[in-house]
């Protein structure tokens, strides 16, 4: 039996792939129509991720707080109802039916639950793990171009290689204008043992400071003057958290590295190139721990407007981008 394989499969309704590791027990399954949404993640018949129980569920009743859900074109919160680039003012629109929001805030984008998404190809080999390649060519929908007017074209590859998951984003900018990029990817983590137990390591140099409800004000200090230790381990206890950490340590490889250890359980985000920025969020609960990469902090239009951010990445016609992050598990 080869070690790797594709197992495609309809579940639910939605055409599904499994990135299958059959020797390491690895499975990665992926519903493309459903804002590509990596919807479970198993390892010897354990959840790493939180799964998805019911994709209809998930669709229909707009659920969050399982998988991981691709963020994008902006990736967590707005702090308007509109946001800045390049000097000028772009509104949002409710009307369209593509608005995601939270306390009444826009959040996490447009394609959370995107339909639109199509497979280029897929496949397994010992060289290549097994993989599935999938594109949105978000310039072709009126509805998408209306609320965020920048010909782009996403490709998201996901693969299972070597006893982990990676995962690829590519934006390639189709128009004659600049192109802000912000985008992430947002995996919900409950690893074993109550959450008092949990640790929680963060491999970056600087915090950045929110304000309520949590929008950075763009200044920094150390992330171990925000939790002390948190650099090199550190229980999470009574600790709330929802921030951006950056100025992340990168390893030979060129990545960075947040620790998640459980009571036995332990998960490793890498974060490669093109994924400078950690957003931890920690609610206080037994509920969740999430380590999402990003490329820059929450509310990143409105810091860059306001001077407060000056690394926003702008893709110039024609130009591509690209990022990559892992997920490690161990313990399972």
């Amino acid at each position: 039996m080869d070690q790797y394989s594709v197992r495609k499969q309809v579940v639910e309704g939605h055409t599904t792939y499994h990135l299958l590791d059959a020797r390491l027990k690895m499975d990665l399954g992926i519903a493309p129509d459903l804002g590509n949404l990596a919807y479970q993640f198993k390892v010897n018949g354990k959840d790493v991720l939180i799964p998805v129980e019911s994709l209809k569920d998930y669709s229909d009743k707009r659920l969050s707080g399982r998988g991981i859900p691709f963020l994008a074109p902006w990736a967590n919160r707005l702090d308007h109802d509109y946001y800045y680039f390049e000097g000028r003012k772009y509104l949002l629109n409710d009307s369209l039916g593509n608005l995601l929001r939270e306390n009444n805030e826009p959040i996490h984008g447009l394609l959370f639950y995107e339909r639109r998404w199509q497979v280029v190809t897929s496949g397994a080999s010992d060289l290549e793990g097994a993989f599935v390649v999938s594109r949105l060519d978000f310039y072709k929908y009126p509805d998408l171009m209306a609320q965020f007017p920048f010909a782009q074209v996403y490709e998201i590859t996901y693969r299972v290689k070597n006893g982990r998951l990676e995962c690829t984003i590519q934006v390639n900018n189709l128009g004659n204008s600049n192109l802000p990029v912000h985008l992430g990817f947002h995996p919900f983590f409950r690893p074993d043992g109550p959450r008092a137990e949990w640790r929680l390591t963060i491999g970056a140099g600087k915090h950045w400071v929110v304000t309520q409800p949590q929008y950075p004000t763009g200044e920094l200090e150390t992330a171990d003057k925000f939790l002390p230790g948190v650099t090199t381990g550190v229980a999470l206890d009574a600790t709330f958290i929802d921030d951006a950490f950056s100025q992340l340590a990168r390893d030979s490889s060129g990545n960075g590295h947040v620790i998640i250890q459980g009571r036995t359980q332990k998960l490793e985000v890498l974060y490669g190139k093109g994924f400078d920025y950690a957003i931890i969020y920690a609610p206080l609960d037994n509920t969740m721990i999430c380590a999402e990469p990003q490329t820059g902090p929450t509310n990143a239009f409105s810091l860059q407007h306001e001077g407060k951010f000056k690394d926003l990445i702008v893709l110039n016609p024609g130009k591509k981008f690209e990022a990559s992050f892992g997920i490690v598990p161990a313990g399972f």
